[in-house]
């Protein structure tokens, strides 16, 4: 599976020390160029996500932005956002990884595969990736993704747990 990585899931995996293990799940990760620039733009030499990026493996994963349609454009959404969509438009075997929901919405009007930060955990934990979702719910939310407590209640019942 391809996976096309927005920059909130990026930052709040590698805050919580779950991305190295998510993006096992993927036989190919792309961050356009764009989503890179949105998560080193404050420079932050200390951020969990800085620090990702900046290791030799993380280079292999970024990809120039495409062009972005018209369709993409008229959302008004970030540099980011459209560049995941549009990429993920350009190679409909890939995954949008957006949790923007104005993101996912333009991405569902494409009728394109998306999943978010919070799908990402199911499918580590239905992959043996991770055992167990109450400690990296516990981990993203501790990081800075706001859950609220239905939503966690829901992906726990999810995971079944």
């Amino acid at each position: 599976m391809t996976l096309v990585c927005n920059a909130s899931p990026i930052i709040v995996l590698a805050r919580a020390e779950l991305l190295e293990a998510i993006l096992r799940l993927a036989t190919r990760v792309v961050i356009p160029m764009s989503v890179a620039d949105e998560i080193t733009r404050f420079n932050d030499p200390s951020d969990a996500a800085c620090i990702w990026l900046g290791k030799p493996v993380a280079s292999s994963f970024l990809w120039a932005d495409p062009t972005t349609s018209d369709f993409v454009a008229a959302w008004g959404l970030g540099a980011g956002e459209s560049s995941v969509i549009s990429l993920v438009q350009a190679s409909p075997d890939s995954i949008a990884v957006l949790d923007d929901l104005a993101a996912r919405r333009c991405a569902g009007a494409l009728r394109l595969k998306v999943v978010g930060t919070l799908g990402l955990l199911l499918i580590a934990k239905n992959a043996g990736l991770i055992s167990t979702i109450r400690g990296p719910l516990n981990s993203i939310v501790a990081a800075g993704l706001f859950i609220s407590p239905k939503h966690l209640a829901a992906i726990q019942r999810q995971a079944g747990e």
